[in-house]
């Protein structure tokens, strides 16, 4: 195994932008570990401790949400450089270098509706690297071994401002309940709310959740500016915490009672050309609506507002018929969830 660099300056954003649709494979070592560039925007770290914990943190599933693809980019220099200690089997993904190169959401489709063998329907560059990705996540908790706790953070930051800057959403847990100690984890990340999806969906989170039993989460960190651009001081808190779990391989123990809960009430579907969200352009997301608001509207529906304060998260009407132009969602309480005490 080879002791040089696959990339200058430990740079793997750099190495990832200027190399956007594939690479060549390549190994070296680093005092904390072995490295393993699998493709381009795919790098697997093993440490040379033994360790239960299999970590996975995408970044730039979305091109254009540069915050994030930064904190990790820095992150990694920091291991690469043998200034972070490595306690945790570590993959990091950078999911679009196609789109962020075009500092695009996306070139064709959406990539976060591409998992779970969704891409199968398409025939563009997502549905390609989505099941790069899916291939690489697989081939990482498989190497992993079963036993252990499997992690995966998938970090986004919105189209628009939140009431709550950074919020994390908790796939659909087919009844199984909520891990106590993940949600003490986004806490202690910073985070002012987790939503609790309704349904299965086609998200990466969602997919690594179901197929492989991982605690995860999609965690939105903010609203998207362009590279360079970011005030990475905002994300002082995850990268922290983030940081302590790659180098003690445990997860911080944040307050509860800081963490809004919200649930998904309704997903809102454009269903004709005329479709339109009832919202003005600077409306954040979770702003609440008074009972009887007609949210949205076409010439085959009309939603309205059912309960007092029931707010919209992601609206987005400019997405081809048959696709979700936002969430309603509803506050709820900690005690109306069943949350588990395990320890991972």
């Amino acid at each position: 195994m080879s002791s040089r660099f696959a990339f200058p300056n430990n740079d793997f954003l750099a190495y990832t932008l200027a190399n956007p649709v594939e690479c060549a494979p390549q190994t070296f070592s680093i005092k904390e570990g072995h490295v393993y560039l699998e493709d381009t925007g795919i790098l697997r770290i093993e440490p040379n401790v033994s360790s239960a914990t299999s970590l996975v943190v995408s970044v730039g599933v979305h091109g254009n949400e540069t915050g994030p693809i930064e904190l990790i980019n820095a992150m990694l220099k920091d291991i690469l450089s043998n200034e972070l200690a490595l306690k945790v089997r570590l993959l990091v993904l950078i999911g679009n270098p196609v789109s962020a190169n075009a500092g695009r959401r996306f070139m064709d489709v959406n990539m976060n509706r591409l998992f779970s063998k969704a891409w199968e329907s398409f025939d563009c560059p997502e549905a390609i690297r989505a099941q790069r990705l899916e291939n690489a996540v697989q081939r990482f908790y498989e190497l992993g071994g079963k036993g252990g706790l499997r992690l995966h953070y998938d970090l986004h930051t919105a189209i628009r401002e939140s009431e709550y800057e950074k919020f994390a959403v908790y796939p659909f847990d087919h009844g199984a309940g909520y891990s106590q100690s993940q949600l003490r984890f986004l806490a202690a990340s910073g985070l002012d709310a987790v939503l609790l999806s309704h349904q299965p969906t086609t998200t990466f989170s969602y997919y690594t959740n179901r197929v492989f039993g991982a605690h995860s989460f999609t965690v939105e960190l903010g609203k998207v500016y362009p590279f360079g651009e970011n005030d990475l001081s905002r994300f002082t808190d995850i990268d922290f915490s983030l940081r302590k779990l790659i180098s003690t391989a445990r997860l911080l123990n944040g307050d509860l009672n800081r963490i809004k809960i919200f649930s998904v009430e309704a997903a809102l579907i454009k269903d004709s050309e005329d479709y339109e969200l009832n919202i003005g352009v600077n409306v954040k997301n979770f702003t609440g609506f008074a009972k009887g608001y007609s949210l949205a509207s076409s010439a085959l529906s009309n939603y309205l507002i059912k309960v007092d304060g029931d707010a919209i998260i992601f609206p987005n009407a400019n997405v081809p018929i048959g696709q979700r132009t936002g969430l309603v969602v509803r506050p709820t309480l900690l005690e109306n969830l069943l949350l588990l005490d395990e320890l991972g």
